[in-house]
């Protein structure tokens, strides 16, 4: 059964614990919050975490000048232990409003030409893949399957049915795992 909550989440009790209750509820939604003394970042930022149906998705962490840094989920928990308990603020939506439709992508307006990413394997290792859920495998086989040297990452996006930052976070994934490159 899945539950409206508040917009002002109290993660007090720790955010692996919420997290958890998250999932168990496969709840949807942002949860976002101020963050200070993450190492290797001068001064405060934001932290956001994205979840579908209670998986986190994307972890990454926006810094006061507005660069966006991804950030390991283990490493924000241990932060919240550390620095925190943070202020989580949390936005609730349907997974099916977590995905973009093409036809609302397709109004906005055009950038310059993105980059066209290639495969350097033919298929995914499932060695490495095993510290993901298999909700994320999913994901990321559904990205790697339209990399073809083809594709601009912009077609990429546009094709998914997931949100433009969430394709960014699995592009820079299989770019980490060296599965990718970009021509």
């Amino acid at each position: 059964m899945k539950k409206d909550l508040p917009e002002q989440f109290d993660a007090s009790v720790g955010l692996a614990f919420s997290l958890k209750a998250f999932e168990t509820y496969r709840i949807s939604g942002m949860f976002s919050a101020e963050v200070r003394a993450v190492p290797g970042i001068s001064g405060r930022c934001q932290a956001y975490l994205e979840l579908i149906e209670g998986k986190v998705i994307s972890c990454y962490l926006m810094d006061r000048i507005g660069e966006r840094h991804h950030f390991m989920l283990e490493s924000l928990i241990k932060l919240d232990e550390a620095k925190g308990p943070f202020s989580w603020t949390f936005r609730q939506t349907n997974a099916s409003t977590m995905t973009t439709p093409a036809q609302e992508r397709a109004s906005v307006p055009r950038v310059p030409r993105s980059p066209i990413p290639i495969r350097l394997v033919h298929h995914l290792d499932s060695q490495q893949l095993q510290r993901w859920t298999p909700q994320q495998q999913r994901c990321l086989y559904m990205v790697f399957s339209l990399v073809n040297g083809r594709y601009t990452i912009d077609e990429i996006k546009e094709q998914i049915p997931l949100l433009p930052t969430v394709v960014d976070t699995i592009l820079g994934i299989l770019f980490q795992l060296q599965a990718i490159a970009i021509q």
